[in-house]
């Protein structure tokens, strides 16, 4: 069996060396995917601009403002005389964020009285609102806190709720592309795996030679094992540089096993392979492919985790999820990346992908031994 079967790994690769511009895009494009969208792809919050209405004007309250523009997520917005006016640069777009300190706040704070500070977010994009209102608070309860340390606030009540500082464990300066950089590792393998090979197959199609192959001696299994092993290769160095560029220039940790990573890349292999194989089983022209696989991909990715976690989506949706290889695989590569995740942790995403790798291998030998009958 080894023997048809390696004779046919060689000629996949040997038909790959000739193509130049498939080779390219096997092994040159993902790198400068990765590179274009880690970029493109990015979420992180820069520049949005605060107004700050001091009514306060202590030297506590210049003191938490300082602490607000120190970073580079939020700049100095538009002045405002009063209240009204603030919401009204809100309103007219002129900043991003409002801040009001009211007056007596500074004498609140060291009673401990836990005076409140009003602040308003542009809501229209909810996405910037959230995270731009939870950076403003993680900013002034740190703030809170070193003036705690300092002993210049009371102990009390207030004074306890305002002392809470959030922790982030794993990407410590919430930094998107630590999160994002993975699953655009994810989105390229599945490319290279599930489209490079359907539309592989299917030019075999066109050329006519799939029908040469089919009547020789080389049963389907072995078809199925020289179509996808090469792919499979590639599908492997791709990732292994990949992973390597991210490391380097992106500084995404690897924390995990290079061994369970491993066994989730063969168990998604196992799957994208067998539908790039189904995929061109059921398409005449390179076309038909195409369109296949990128409805799949479409489906895939925004039901993978990929901008927004799993359990955000309706019920409905998280049910879907269970028929998506690509939301196992990505829980798996951003797990032991950057969580270091290891064997047990990630023990029910590995047996999901094996159990679809083995019904979708399966499905791509049945449906050419159909095809060769």
């Amino acid at each position: 069996m080894m023997g048809p079967t390696l004779s046919m790994v060689r000629k996949e690769f040997l038909q790959l060396r000739r193509d130049r511009a498939l080779l390219f895009i096997v092994l040159i494009v993902p790198l400068v995917q990765l590179l274009v969208l880690a970029y493109a792809i990015n979420n992180d919050l820069h520049d949005l601009r605060v107004s700050v209405l001091d009514e306060d004007r202590s030297p506590l309250s210049r003191r938490l403002v300082e602490a607000v523009y120190a970073t580079d997520i939020f700049v100095p917005g538009p002045i405002p005389g009063n209240s009204t006016e603030l919401e009204g640069q809100l309103l007219e777009g002129r900043s991003d964020l409002a801040l009001r300190i009211p007056p007596g706040f500074s004498r609140e704070l060291l009673e401990g009285a836990g005076p409140d500070l009003a602040l308003i977010v542009d809501g229209s994009n909810s996405s910037m609102a959230g995270r731009g209102a939870a950076y403003a608070q993680a900013i002034l309860r740190g703030e809170f806190a070193r003036l705690a340390e300092e002993e210049m606030l009371a102990a009390g009540p207030g004074a306890t709720r305002l002392l809470t500082v959030p922790r982030f464990f794993f990407n410590p300066v919430l930094e998107s592309r630590i999160y994002m950089v993975p699953g655009i590792m994810v989105m390229l393998v599945t490319i290279i795996a599930a489209l490079i090979t359907g539309m592989a197959v299917v030019r075999e199609k066109e050329l006519g030679t799939l029908e040469q192959i089919m009547v020789t001696p080389l049963g389907s299994l072995q078809f199925v094992a020289g179509k996808t092993l090469p792919f499979a290769i590639i599908s492997l160095i791709d990732l292994s540089i990949a992973t390597l560029f991210a490391m380097a220039w992106f500084h995404v940790p690897f924390l995990g096993s290079p061994g369970v990573l491993l066994l989730g890349v063969l168990g998604y292999l196992g799957v994208t392979l067998g539908l790039g194989l189904l995929a061109s089983a059921v398409s005449n022209t390179q076309q038909q492919a195409m369109f296949t696989v990128w409805f799949y991909l479409i489906f895939a990715v925004l039901l993978s985790g990929f901008f927004f976690p799993v359990e955000n989506m309706p019920e409905w949706a998280q049910v879907l999820t269970w028929a998506n290889p690509m939301r196992f695989f990505m829980n798996i590569v951003r797990g032991v990346l950057l969580k270091g995740a290891g064997l047990v942790d990630l023990a029910r995403d590995l047996w999901v992908l094996a159990g679809m790798a083995l019904l979708t291998l399966s499905a791509a030998v049945a449906s050419f031994r159909k095809t060769s009958a």
